[in-house]
């Protein structure tokens, strides 16, 4: 990967605050929940959630109401952070390299990550 610093993905990565970044971060390192890719407007079939969903703390819709808040949300943050979410979808980044990321933005931050082991 290259420094992620100069990549248009990582600022809006940086646009995350702590808590966000932590989300995501324990979601990487638990290593049972795969993001989803390309599933903004329809997670239909089970939790289909890409990293910046589960950063904001929205969990996927259960009834056709919350689909469409769900749908109204995700056209929010996708204007948002239409970078990151374009590297994802399209495979530019990795979990690793968000993974290195979202350390790296946390360090810079000063908020220290405890690893359980």
């Amino acid at each position: 990967m290259q420094s992620p610093v100069d990549e248009r993905w990582y600022s809006d990565l940086q646009k995350l605050n702590g808590d966000e970044l932590l989300r995501m971060y324990n979601m990487i390192k638990d290593g049972r929940y795969e993001f989803a890719r390309d599933a903004w407007y329809v997670p239909i079939g089970g939790d289909h959630r890409c990293p910046i969903m589960v950063a904001k703390g929205f969990r996927s819709p259960e009834t056709l109401a919350k689909m469409a808040e769900f749908q109204d949300t995700a056209k929010v943050l996708e204007a948002e952070y239409r970078h990151f979410i374009d590297a994802w979808d399209f495979g530019y980044i990795t979990i690793r390299d968000i993974e290195r990321a979202v350390l790296k933005i946390l360090e810079e931050r000063n908020i220290e990550v405890a690893e359980q082991k």
